[in-house]
């Protein structure tokens, strides 16, 4: 079993390299319309719908991943002024992965978007649970 000492170490890596990993969505925020398109087409979803609302929505939800980004860097930074945002992101986390995989599955997304979006985000947050937990038991 993983020592509570151990858990806490790898919690702020864990967190920083999550942080960065939601930061590269920024770059989403300034793709023109044809490279979303592109990139639409690339992944084998047909057809990107080229409306206002359809733009409008795929940078907001990037800026949306990348402001998130920012608040786990910066916890991840600031680790033990603010330790219980580490509890708040993976059960945020948990939510949102589960959310994620039936509204994907419900849009009737590809099986790879599937299994590659929702159930790593529920993943990653109960692996923050669990590390979480685990090292709150050094007191």
């Amino acid at each position: 079993m993983i020592s509570p000492a151990t858990a806490k170490r790898i919690l702020q890596p864990l967190l920083l390299i999550t942080g960065v990993m939601l930061l590269l969505a920024f770059v989403a925020v300034f793709l023109s319309p044809s490279a979303m398109a592109s990139g639409h087409q690339w992944l084998g979803l047909g057809e990107f719908p080229d409306r206002p609302i359809t733009i409008y929505l795929a940078k907001s939800t990037s800026l949306l991943y990348a402001i998130h980004g920012v608040l786990m860097v910066y916890t991840a930074l600031t680790i033990t002024r603010n330790w219980e945002f580490v509890w708040l992101f993976g059960v945020l986390h948990v939510v949102m992965g589960l959310t994620m995989l039936f509204t994907d599955i419900s849009a009737g997304m590809p099986l790879y978007w599937i299994v590659g979006e929702g159930l790593p985000v529920a993943a990653m947050g109960f692996v923050i649970l669990f590390l979480f937990r685990r090292s709150n038991q050094l007191s």
